[in-house]
């Protein structure tokens, strides 16, 4: 059970509900801890009323009428628990207290301690009530129903008359009466049930029973704790809805209630910061085994980079065996041969040439003194009259079949002849003996 004091004031006295335990006391009591204080008075008039014009004079509205019938002696101050918004107006629903009981308990709040919400039991009745659900709660001899649907809020109340069984069970029937309608229409998924404080188990059970026939079934019972009260035990939801509808529901500035709210975040808040820490810390020392980990990787990568260095080195620096340079000078020799073989050539040649290009002569010439070891083949040629674009065909041929070729001064100085040094880039399937 929470730990909050919880009073309930009512007309026979107050109530003080904590650890489980209910106790009587005094009325406006001198306190030393935060209390949650709700009031269950006969004489605070609570109804929905519906409204032409502006939301924003709501409360106005309801005083000015609430003062003209005499529903509250002498003045009144309205608690506006909620406000709907429907076509061509507004849905309100309140409670009237007497202005005389308003600022006492006001300024008895405001003397106290520590934090002290007050509320009324309206606030606790549609309190989380959705469109679409219905609560319905005893209090004493007294039985009440909130219900919002499509159509806007619907509130009822009634009184049992006696203190025998069957005028619990008479007002239980003017409520289902009134309402069972709309609560069967919402079914009994969508209605709730609680008794908010009663020292006679029979007349929850009546009441539970009546609401169950009128909804089609059996409805959400909500959470109740178990109470010792003169020997006896009582189940009431008081304590939880209190705690529940405190920070929506009280009559206490929004500042009281903001602190009051804050004070029960604290140990919460305590809990999460102190999981973060742990999770913080753990991960640290993830993170440093990680990196300790990849630190030591990464130096047996450089000590294994250093010795493979080291072998490259020492390999490098080993002459080859001068019986084998004869062998070598013998392979490249051969190599060059086969890259410049001139029967292949010689082959690619006349396929490339086609019919408007007469090949002259075809040389092996060794470069110049000087220069790279390397070889090439000048071939020098006549192109037929009007036939410009063949030696263009032919020079592509060439470069795909793997030559280079480099322009020269033509040998032949009848018109249409030309010259090209060709050099075999690498071995080609044109220029490979067969």
């Amino acid at each position: 059970m929470s730990a909050e004091h919880v009073y309930r004031v009512a007309s026979a006295g107050w109530l003080h509900c904590h650890d489980h335990q209910v106790e009587e006391v005094p009325a406006w009591p001198t306190l030393t801890h935060s209390a949650l204080v709700v009031l269950d008075l006969d004489d605070i008039f609570t109804d929905v009323w519906r409204f032409e014009g502006k939301p924003e004079y709501a409360a106005a509205l309801i005083e000015k009428r609430v003062r003209t019938q005499g529903l509250v002696e002498g003045a009144a101050h309205i608690v506006v628990h909620r406000l709907l918004k429907l076509p061509g107006g507004f849905q309100v629903f309140f409670s009237a207290i007497s202005l005389e009981l308003w600022q006492r308990c006001t300024q008895w709040a405001h003397e106290q301690a520590d934090h002290c919400l007050v509320m009324v039991t309206a606030g606790l009745l549609c309190h989380g009530v959705a469109s679409g659900n219905a609560r319905l709660m005893l209090s004493q001899r007294r039985l009440m129903c909130f219900i919002q649907s499509e159509e806007g809020m619907v509130f009822g109340s009634t009184q049992a008359l006696g203190s025998g069984l069957s005028a619990m069970a008479s007002a239980a029937q003017v409520v289902t009466a009134n309402h069972g309608a709309l609560l069967a229409r919402l079914g009994p998924e969508a209605v709730e049930w609680g008794t908010l404080w009663s020292t006679q188990s029979v007349d929850s059970e009546t009441c539970l029973a009546a609401v169950q026939r009128v909804a089609g079934g059996a409805p959400i019972v909500l959470s109740a704790k178990d109470l010792g009260f003169a020997g006896e035990r009582v189940q009431s939801v008081l304590p939880v809805l209190a705690r529940e509808a405190a920070g929506r529901h009280a009559l206490n500035p929004l500042l009281e209630r903001v602190a009051w709210r804050a004070e029960r975040w604290v140990s919460p808040i305590t809990v999460v910061t102190a999981l973060v820490g742990l999770v913080m810390a753990i991960v640290g020392v993830l993170v440093g085994q990680m990196a300790d980990q990849q630190r030591a990787e990464g130096q047996n990568q450089r000590a294994e980079l250093m010795a493979l260095q080291d072998r490259i080195e020492a390999v490098s620096t080993v002459e080859a065996p001068q019986k084998l340079l004869p062998v070598a000078e013998f392979s490249r020799a051969l190599d060059d041969g086969a890259r410049h073989d001139p029967v292949a050539f010689m082959a690619l040649l006349k396929a490339s040439a086609g019919k408007d290009i007469l090949i002259q002569r075809v040389r092996l010439e060794a470069a110049a003194v000087g220069q790279a070891r390397s070889r090439a083949f000048r071939v020098d040629g006549v192109l037929a009259p009007g036939a410009s674009a063949a030696v263009t065909q032919w020079v592509s041929q060439m470069v795909a079949a793997g030559w280079t070729l480099k322009a020269v001064d033509p040998t032949y100085t009848i018109p249409g002849a030309f010259s090209y040094e060709l050099v075999a880039a690498a071995i080609s399937p044109g220029n490979v003996k067969p």
